[in-house]
C-alpha cells in the first residue's frame, strides 16, 4: 500500500534531521572508526523512521567486490544492533547483479521475484516473514561502494517518492564513507610524512618539528640531552640475516629505544641504522654522569635479540650534545652529537662514545679544508715519487720503491703519514694510488729503456684500493700502456689488508698472481697474526719489519725473530726483504742471515728521480750500494 502525504512530510522533516546530524558530525571531524559505529546506529534507527521499515542495514564491498560486509544491521522488531555479516557474490550472483544494474531496486514481493532466488533460500530463511525490500547503491567518490538496505515485513508498493527518499538516503551515507574514507587518508599521509612506518618512531622531519616545540615550552634553566644513536657495523649484519630479519631486527631496538626513553623524551629513526633522541634533564652538565648514564641504556640495548629462532647481540655508539650549553636548536643539537659520535669513532669502530666539545668543530673545520687541499693537489699535481733502491746480498740494486710525497705550496714537502689516512677516509686514495702505479711504471719503464732492465719497481697498495673491484683491470691498463712486465711490478699490501673480508682477500691475490704480479706483505711482524696471514695468503715476499732490523746487532731477541722468519720464508719459498738497514753491523747480520733483499738508509734515502737518475748513470752496469757519489 502507499504512503499518505502526513507520512511523507514526517520523513522528509526526519531526513532532514539526519542530515544535519551527519553533516554536524563530518564537519566537525568527529568521524573515525569508534565514533563511526555510534552514527551508524543512531543512523539506521533514523532511516527505519523515515522508510517505515522493520529491517535495515548498511553494507560495504571488499576490495575486488566480491563480497558486502554489514557495517550495522538493525531490527526494530528487537531494538538490536549487530554486524559483520557476509555476503559472498558467489552464493548470490542474482542479487548481486540486480543491485549493480540499478541505482534503487525495488521488490514488492520478494516471492516471486527472480533476482531474490538465492537470498529466499539462505538469507531470508530466518528472517521472520520479510516480504518487501528496497535496497540503493552507494556511490562513492572512489566507485561503487556498498548497498543500503531497507526491508519490511508488510506488504508495499514501493512508489518512485520512496526510490528518490531512498536514493537521497544512500548519497547521505555515501558523504559520511567518502569523508570518513579522505580523514583516513589525511591520517595515512600525515602518518607517512612524520613517522618512521618501520618502527613506528618519529621521522627526521618529525623529530625537528616536535623537539623545538619542546624547546620553546621547556622550562628556563631546564637542559636537554641530544643522542645520536648508530647500531655497530649493522650493514655486516644484514648481509647476513637477510632484508626481512635486519627489518625484524630495527623494529625490536627501536621499540627498545622507545621503551628506554618514555615521554616526555622524543625518539627518532633518522635513516637506516641511525636513531635519535631528545631527553630534558635537570641538573648540570657532567660529562662522565652522562657517560655513565647512557652505559647504563647501551647494556639494555646489547641484551640478545632473538631473530628467526637465534641470538643475535648487538653493539651501539653514540654521540652526545648539550641543549643550551652546546646548542640552541634542535638542528644543531643533532648536528653535534653526530660530530661527537664521529670524533670518536675515529678511535675505534664499535662501542664509541662521544659527548660534544667545541674544539671538535674547529677540527671538522680543519678536515675539510686539508680534504680540498688535497683534492686540489691532486689535479694540480702537486704529488711527487721518491725512490728508495733495494739490494740484494752483493749490494747491486735489484729494485726501487716508490714512495709517495706532497710538495705542498705553502707547507713544503709533506710525508705520507700526514694524508693517507685523510686520503682513506674520503676515498681519494683510489685515485691517489692509481696516479702512484701510473707515475712508477712510467719511471721503470724508462729505466727499463736506459739500460737497466733488472729493476723492479715496489708500489704500497692500501687496503681499501686493493679489493675495488677496477684494480685489477687498471693494472693490466697501465703495464700494457707502458711496456713492462707484470712481475717487475711488487704490490706491497699491509698485514691491515687481512681485516677486510679475509676470502675476497685471498681470491684478489690468486688472480692478480695469475695475470703474473708479484705480492709482497710489508711490515712483517707488526701484527699479532702475521704467520697465520703466511698460511692462508699466496704472497710472493714478506718484508720483515723496521722494528726488528732495528735491533740486530744489540738484541739477541731480535735477530732470533729475524732468523725465524727468513728461515720460515726459505721453506715456503718466499723472498724476504730487510727493512730500516741502516748500519754496518745490522747490513753485515743480513748478509749472514742471508735475506733476498734489504732497504734502508744505509743504502740510501728515498730520493727524487733525479738523484736516481745520477745513481743509475754512475755505472753502465750494476750499481753497488752503499756508495758515496756527488
Amino acid at each position: 500500500m502507499e504512503r499518505p502525504y502526513e507520512e511523507w512530510f514526517t520523513a522528509f522533516t526526519e531526513l532532514q534531521k539526519q542530515q544535519q546530524y551527519i553533516f554536524s558530525h563530518a564537519k566537525e571531524l568527529k568521524l573515525s572508526h569508534q565514533s563511526m559505529r555510534d552514527i551508524l546506529k543512531e543512523l539506521c534507527k533514523g532511516i527505519a523512521d523515515i522508510m517505515n521499515c522493520e529491517r535495515v542495514s548498511i553494507w560495504l564491498y571488499n576490495e575486488n567486490h566480491n563480497r558486502l560486509t554489514a557495517q550495522n544491521f538493525y531490527d526494530s522488531h528487537h531494538s538490536h544492533h549487530y554486524s559483520g555479516q557476509v555476503l559472498e557474490r558467489s552464493d548470490y550472483p542474482s542479487y548481486f547483479s540486480a543491485i549493480e544494474q540499478e541505482r534503487v531496486l525495488a521488490i514488492d514481493d520478494i516471492e516471486n521475484d527472480t533476482s531474490m532466488e538465492e537470498l529466499k533460500q539462505w538469507y531470508f530463511h530466518h528472517a521472520d516473514s520479510i516480504v518487501g525490500l528496497i535496497d540503493a547503491t552507494i556511490l562513492l567518490s572512489r566507485g561503487l561502494g556498498g548497498v543500503l538496505c531497507c526491508e519490511t515485513r508488510n506488504k508495499r508498493i514501493w512508489t518512485s517518492l520512496d526510490k528518490i527518499l531512498m536514493a537521497a538516503i544512500a548519497d547521505m551515507v555515501s558523504f559520511i564513507f567518502d569523508r570518513l574514507y579522505r580523514i583516513e587518508m589525511e591520517e595515512h599521509l600525515h602518518k607517512l610524512a612524520y613517522t618512521d612506518i618501520l618502527t613506528g618512531l618519529h621521522n627526521r622531519h618529525a623529530f625537528y618539528e616536535a623537539v623545538t616545540d619542546q624547546l620553546r615550552s621547556q622550562a628556563q634553566g631546564q637542559r636537554g640531552m641530544f643522542i645520536y644513536l648508530v647500531i655497530d657495523q649493522f650493514s655486516e649484519v644484514q648481509s647476513v640475516l637477510g632484508q626481512d630479519s635486519a627489518a625484524q631486527l630495527l623494529r625490536m631496538i627501536g621499540g627498545r629505544v622507545r621503551e628506554l626513553f618514555p615521554a616526555p623524551a622524543i625518539t627518532a629513526r633518522f635513516a637506516f641504522d641511525h636513531f635519535l633522541i631528545y631527553s630534558p634533564y635537570d641538573g648540570q652538565v657532567d660529562r662522565e654522569l652522562l657517560l655513565r648514564r647512557m652505559e647504563l641504556v647501551s647494556n639494555e640495548l646489547r641484551r640478545p635479540l632473538f631473530i628467526s629462532g637465534q641470538e643475535v647481540y648487538m653493539t651501539f655508539s653514540y654521540g652526545i650534545s648539550i641543549y643550551p650549553d652546546h646548542v640552541n636548536s634542535s638542528q644543531l643539537g643533532v648536528q653535534h652529537a653526530f660530530l661527537a659520535l664521529e670524533t670518536d669513532r675515529r678511535e675505534t669502530k664499535r662501542r664509541a662514545c662521544g659527548v660534544y666539545e667545541p674544539h671538535m668543530q674547529e677540527n671538522v673545520k680543519q678536515a675539510m679544508f686539508s680534504e680540498m687541499n688535497l683534492r686540489k693537489g691532486l689535479d694540480t699535481n702537486e704529488f711527487k715519487l721518491f725512490y728508495q733502491p733495494q739490494v740484494d746480498m752483493d749490494g747491486v740494486v735489484q729494485g726501487m720503491e716508490a714512495l709517495i710525497r706532497w710538495e705542498h705550496p705553502e707547507r713544503g714537502l709533506i710525508a705520507p703519514d700526514s694524508f693517507i689516512e685523510l686520503a682513506e677516509s674520503t676515498g681519494l686514495i683510489i685515485p691517489i694510488g692509481e696516479w702512484v702505479i701510473k707515475k712508477a711504471l712510467m719511471q721503470l719503464a724508462k729505466w727499463h729503456r736506459q739500460g737497466h732492465a733488472n729493476l723492479t719497481i715496489s708500489v704500497n697498495i692500501s687496503p681499501r684500493h686493493f679489493l675495488h673491484p677496477n684494480f685489477p683491470f687498471y693494472l693490466r691498463k697501465c703495464v700494457d700502456d707502458y711496456g713492462v712486465e707484470p712481475e717487475r711490478l711488487i704490490l706491497e699490501i699491509t698485514e691491515n689488508v687481512a681485516l677486510e673480508n679475509h676470502v675476497a682477500v685471498q681470491k684478489r691475490i690468486d688472480i692478480l698472481r695469475e695475470m703474473g704480479f708479484f705480492i709482497a706483505i710489508d711490515d712483517f711482524g707488526k701484527g699479532y697474526s702475521a704467520f697465520i696471514y703466511l698460511q692462508r695468503f699466496p704472497v710472493h715476499q714478506i718484508e720483515i719489519d723496521r722494528q726488528f732490523i732495528s735491533g740486530l746487532g744489540n738484541d739477541q731477541n731480535s735477530r732470533s725473530i729475524v732468523e725465524t722468519i727468513v728461515h720460515l720464508a726459505k721453506m715456503l719459498g718466499l723472498h724476504t726483504i730487510a727493512e730500516g738497514v741502516e748500519t754496518e753491523v745490522q747490513w753485515e747480520i743480513i748478509r749472514e742471515l742471508a735475506c733476498t733483499r734489504a732497504q734502508g738508509f744505509y743504502f740510501g734515502k728515498p730520493m727524487p728521480v733525479a738523484e736516481v737518475d745520477r745513481l743509475l748513470a754512475s755505472s753502465e752496469s750494476n750499481v753497488k750500494l752503499p756508495y758515496i757519489y756527488i
